[in-house]
């Protein structure tokens, strides 16, 4: 059998990448299929697209960019460890790089949106009802284009960009652009990380002191679902990410010595991470009865295996009922 040319074929055969690509399959699997379930069932089902459901086929459309355009290459680059995505600084490596900022600036961006329009919600009801859908559109396609742009130097001021074997991707190097990476957290991260904590806070404690809160504001929390899936929402995107941030402040704070070999935690960490979008399928499954008879409908095998019996045991609980 001839292999192609530059290919090894005894690199394809480590039980390490072997076991690394496996893990990256799996990735790419959940996220394809949860991001096209969650588009697929919310654009389709008129009850679900509202202005939450807008954000929400944002966050999966990034989702689904990320498991067409970005892990298929990690999977090619675990199996041929040799290839590294064309080595640093090609355009390969550049534009890999260059989407997945992007892509996570508009999730953070996104999530921001969606804290806003809550709040909004909690605090004015009344006006609330009057919020078109365009409004909600016009902001995903201001976060979008602004990451976008964002992002722009990464391709167009050749900056450097490596690939990061640990993770099987490549990656920007942060410590060897200040000014841009300082630039990206003061415009992106920090304004972000401020709102949704701020905001959370302020939803957070309303919803524990109900009795401060007027009787349309307890209404719109008691009767509106979006809350609980958005707070779902937001612990599990901190979640998917807290352990990769807490092993970077340990390597920082505490240098590894040589002898220890971080490698394989720091691969599971940042694919943790990567995998956590995933589990909106299951939060918009537990949490709104809506989407989940949007989907049986939109699953022939679900609905011909599922009969209305043993769908009627999956307790909504938003609503405190029974689909």
């Amino acid at each position: 059998m001839s292999w192609p040319e530059g290919l090894d074929p005894t690199a394809l055969l480590t039980s390490e990448g072997l076991s690394r690509a496996a893990v990256i399959v799996a990735v790419e699997l959940l996220l394809f299929t949860s991001a096209l379930l969650n588009i697929s069932a919310i654009a389709t089902t008129e009850d679900s697209f509202g202005v939450i459901g807008c954000y929400l086929i944002s966050l999966s459309f990034a989702d689904l960019l990320t498991s067409v355009f970005i892990i298929p290459l990690s999977i090619y680059s675990a199996l041929d460890p040799s290839w590294k995505f064309q080595g640093d600084n090609s355009m390969i490596c550049k534009g890999t790089a260059y989407l997945q900022i992007a892509l996570f600036c508009s999730t953070v961006y996104t999530f921001a949106w969606i804290c806003i329009d809550r709040y909004s919600a909690m605090m004015k009801p009344a006006r609330y009802a009057d919020q078109s859908l365009t409004r909600c559109k016009c902001w995903i396609v201001f976060s979008w284009i602004t990451s976008l742009l964002l992002c722009c130097p990464i391709i167009i001021a050749r900056m450097q960009v490596v690939f990061y074997e640990d993770a099987q991707l490549c990656v920007l190097n942060w410590s060897a652009t200040t000014a841009y990476s300082m630039t990206m957290f003061i415009l992106v991260f920090l304004p972000t990380a401020v709102t949704i904590a701020n905001i959370g806070y302020k939803i957070i404690s309303a919803v524990r002191n109900p009795d401060d809160l007027e009787e349309n504001q307890r209404a719109m929390i008691e009767n509106d679902p979006n809350f609980i899936l958005t707070l779902f929402l937001l612990v599990a995107f901190i979640l998917s990410w807290l352990p990769l941030l807490a092993l970077k402040i340990y390597e920082y704070l505490w240098p590894v010595p040589p002898d220890i070999d971080l490698s394989m935690i720091t691969f599971i960490f940042t694919w943790l991470g990567i995998m956590g979008p995933s589990s909106r399928f299951l939060i918009y499954m537990f949490t709104n009865g809506t989407f989940r008879r949007s989907v049986v409908e939109l699953s022939p095998c679900l609905t011909c295996c599922c009969n209305r019996r043993n769908r009627s045991e999956y307790r909504d609980i938003t609503y405190g009922g029974y689909l």
